[in-house]
């Protein structure tokens, strides 16, 4: 295992900043994903973790050592691509061992590693199978398996998933996460996919430009994004936002006026949002906060829209609507969703809103 350490990292190629003097402090066992739009530089920094890529500024670190002109092979990594990359002539023992056999292991020590790997990963039956007879899950578990043989300091995942259907999925990620707790070694992983980001990290690091925009745990970030990028790329079906105005709601009140009515703001929001007061804003509210009906509780608001279209989704529902020209999503039962055209009042937790600065897309943060 390894403490893996990013100082001021940059790559450049040519005039353009691939990765932007990036610092990330990865912990000692610990599983990061590196997420974010395509073209962020997520890929680019771990190559360069990997040896693959040199750095064009700053230092990486492997427990306090300084590994910028390491070959690969000497950083005791083992790398999981989107490809997977296996000898289509050798059997799956063959292609796990082959690392291994390259380097002079004893042939006790790579019969035994190999087995260890395969029963982590279930895979013991397919040990004499060649890939061609194998199924993209399959195949993905030996080049995992020929992963874990190595057993490295760090293990690197390119988008591993991203050639499986979402069946397969689903499954790798239970199969990832549960290897990662018995294995215990330090994992980076980039994807481009929010839910494996939710589903697998013990911290997520989002990207954009070459820069880190947040780092923190799922749900931390999940629930208190930094700013609008944040909020609208972690979460699925994304974060709802309506746009309005910061007013005066009586005598101590606040309220933001939107397209067809005004929203009372929470009394435990009212200090951090008076400076804002008579300001153009953005509401942003995840669609479970939305839901069919009329405010039946403190710190509820409500207003009346026009139901577009249902998605019916087994365990839950969506109904989309407009206010103005601004498209939103509410989560609402299954089995008595409004249907498409009937005019329903929707009720807003207002305790879970996040107002939005227009002029710098920043979420103006409360005090926890």
């Amino acid at each position: 295992m390894a403490n893996v350490v990013l100082d001021k990292v940059s790559k450049r190629f040519g005039s353009v900043a691939a990765v932007d003097e990036i610092s990330l402090d990865m912990a000692d066992g610990e599983f990061v994903v590196l997420i974010g739009p395509s073209g962020c530089g997520k890929s680019t920094t771990l190559r360069m973790v990997a040896g693959l890529e040199p750095v064009s500024g700053g230092q990486i670190l492997f427990d306090g050592q300084v590994v910028n002109n390491l070959p690969p092979k000497h950083r005791d990594i083992a790398m999981v691509f989107q490809s997977y990359a296996l000898y289509p002539h050798m059997t799956v023992a063959q292609n796990m061992a082959f690392g291994l056999k390259l380097k002079g292991y004893p042939k006790e020590e790579i019969r035994q590693r190999v087995d260890k790997a395969a029963g982590l990963l279930n895979i013991r039956e397919l040990l004499g199978r060649k890939p061609r007879e194998l199924s993209g899950g399959q195949r993905q578990r030996v080049a995992m398996g020929r992963a874990i043989v190595r057993d490295p300091k760090a293990f690197l995942f390119d988008e591993p998933l991203s050639n499986l259907d979402a069946n397969l999925r689903a499954q790798m990620r239970v199969e990832i996460k549960r290897l990662h707790q018995q294995l215990e070694t330090t994992v980076v992983y980039v994807t481009h996919d929010q839910i494996e980001a939710m589903t697998l990290a013990d911290r997520i690091v989002l990207m954009k430009n070459g820069k880190i925009v947040q780092v923190g745990p799922p749900m931390e970030v999940y629930d208190n994004p930094v700013n609008k990028f944040s909020a609208t790329f972690i979460g699925a079906p994304k974060m709802n936002f309506i746009p309005g105005r910061l007013v005066r709601d009586g005598a101590d009140g606040l309220a933001i006026e939107i397209e067809g009515g005004r929203l009372a703001v929470a009394e435990s929001r009212r200090a951090t949002y008076e400076p804002m007061l008579d300001q153009p804003v953005e509401i942003g509210l995840r669609p479970e906060y939305l839901a069919v009906g009329k405010a039946d509780r403190p710190g509820t608001a409500e207003f009346e829209a026009v139901i577009d279209v249902v998605e019916p989704m087994g365990s839950e529902a969506l109904a989309f609507f407009r206010l103005g020209d601004v498209e939103l999503a509410a989560k609402c039962d299954p089995h008595n969703s409004p249907r498409h055209g009937e005019r329903v009042s929707f009720r807003a937790d207002m305790t879970k809103m996040h107002l939005i600065d227009p002029r710098d897309e920043s979420v103006v943060q409360v005090a926890r």
